[in-house]
C-alpha cells in the first residue's frame, strides 16, 4: 500500500504499449496581437494570454489511459464494490464508516481511522469529499496482488510523468479549444488523454491552459473535464474479514 499512497503504482504503463491520440489536428492559437497604435479604445477582444511551454511536456507520451476494471474477477470484490457504491450514492458516512479498515488513512498528517472519516464525512466540507467519490466510482480499478486502487490509472502512470503538473482528461471526444472559451475553435479532441498544465494554471477558472504529448499541442481544457493525478484516490485490500478499504486520500 505504500507504493499506492506515495503516487508511484505498481505496475506503470510504458510508452510502448500506449494508445496514440488521433492525429488530426489543427495548428495552436497563435500569438495575441499587438496594441493599437490609437489611444482610443479597441473594438476587438481582448487576446488571450501567451503559452509558456511546460518543462514536462516534452516527456508526456501520447497515449491514453481510459478506465478499465481489473478488479472484478476478484473473490468478494462485486459485493464490496456494491456496498461502496451505495454508500456513496446515499451519502451514508456510516456505511462507509463499515467497510473500512481500523486504520484506514485519511491524510499525510496521521488523520486516521473509521470514527474520523465519519467526522469527516459527515461535517459540512463533507459534501466536497462525497461528490469526488462519486466522481471517482466510473474511473475503474486496478488490482496488485491484495490491494485494488480506484480510479485505475493512478497505477499506471508512466514513470516519466511529473504528477504534480498533469493532468488526465476524463472522456473522449474532449475539445482541446484555441481559447478559454465554448465557441473557440477546436485544436483536437482529446480521449482519456495526459495533458501537462501550463503556467499559470488557475483551478478556480473553467478552463485550464494545457499541452499535450508528442506532437505537442497547446489550447484550453474545460476543467470539469480534468482530473489531477494525485487527486483523491480509494485504496482497499482484501483482508480475512474481506475487502476493507485501506485509505481514502489525496496528494503525494
Amino acid at each position: 500500500m505504500c507504493a499506492a499512497l506515495a503516487g508511484c503504482g505498481p505496475d506503470k504503463t510504458t510508452e510502448d504499449g500506449s494508445t496514440q491520440e488521433s492525429p488530426s489536428a489543427v495548428p495552436g492559437p497563435s500569438s495575441a496581437p499587438e496594441a493599437a497604435a490609437s489611444p482610443e479604445p479597441s473594438a476587438r477582444p481582448a487576446p488571450s494570454p501567451p503559452f509558456v511551454a511546460a518543462d514536462t511536456a516534452s516527456a508526456l507520451p501520447a497515449m491514453a489511459l481510459p478506465p478499465r476494471d481489473d478488479c472484478a474477477g476478484q473473490p468478494g470484490w462485486a459485493e464490496f464494490r456494491a456496498r461502496l457504491a451505495a454508500a456513496v450514492a446515499t451519502r451514508d458516512a456510516q456505511a462507509l464508516a463499515d467497510l473500512s479498515a481500523r486504520d484506514v488513512t485519511l491524510d499525510y498528517g496521521g488523520g486516521h481511522g473509521p470514527a474520523s472519516l465519519r467526522k469527516q464525512l459527515s461535517a459540512p466540507s463533507g459534501a466536497a469529499i462525497w461528490a469526488d467519490l462519486a466522481r471517482i466510482m466510473p474511473l475503474g480499478c486496478a488490482i496488485d496482488g491484495q490491494m485494488a486502487t480506484m480510479p485505475w490509472f493512478f497505477a499506471h502512470l508512466p514513470e516519466t510523468v511529473d504528477p504534480g503538473m498533469t493532468m488526465l482528461v476524463t472522456g473522449s471526444g474532449v475539445p482541446l479549444r484555441a481559447r478559454p472559451s465554448d465557441t473557440a475553435p477546436e485544436v483536437a479532441r482529446l480521449d482519456w488523454a495526459l495533458v501537462s498544465l501550463a503556467p499559470g494554471f488557475n483551478p478556480a477558472a473553467r478552463y485550464a491552459a494545457v499541452i499535450t504529448g508528442r506532437p505537442q499541442r497547446k489550447g484550453w481544457v474545460a476543467m470539469d473535464s480534468l482530473r489531477s493525478l494525485l487527486a483523491r484516490r480509494i485504496l482497499a485490500e482484501q483482508t480475512g474479514d474481506g475487502w476493507r478499504i485501506a485509505a481514502v486520500i489525496a496528494g503525494d
